[in-house]
């Protein structure tokens, strides 16, 4: 297995993602992180995966080191990994589309100067 450069190009891939994918569960972690830090981090992880999908499509592998140090990787499994990027971004599109729902709700605690105050909940208001 270890001579085969289609299961070894595999294998970089999977461990560059899941070092990727382990870096956003550390910072997802620890003590005093209020919900909308939790969002950010998970927003900023699907700009990367968007990053790292088109980075991919023009043979760039800087963000995937393991992966880079494969002699020739195939074009046809470049653009699978890419694909797969893709339908991890849709994933968590869809996982995590609450967060979405409620993103003026996290601005009013994030960012409470440039929200618009009539368009805040009663619930919310000061009585």
């Amino acid at each position: 297995m270890l001579e085969d450069t289609e299961w070894l190009s595999d294998f970089a891939f999977f461990k560059d993602l899941l070092n990727h994918m382990n870096n956003l569960n550390v910072r997802m972690q620890g003590k005093n992180q209020f919900i909308d830090d939790i969002w950010a981090h998970l927003k900023v992880f699907k700009l990367k995966l968007n990053l790292f999908a088109g980075q991919l499509a023009k043979n760039d592998l800087s963000h995937f080191s393991r992966l880079n140090s494969i002699p020739s990787v195939n074009k046809e499994k470049l653009k699978n990994y890419e694909d797969g990027l893709k339908k991890l971004h849709f994933e968590f599109e869809s996982r995590f589309q609450d967060f979405s729902a409620i993103q003026t709700e996290l601005d009013i605690f994030t960012k409470p100067f440039n929200v618009n105050c009539e368009a805040v909940r009663s619930d919310f208001s000061l009585n």
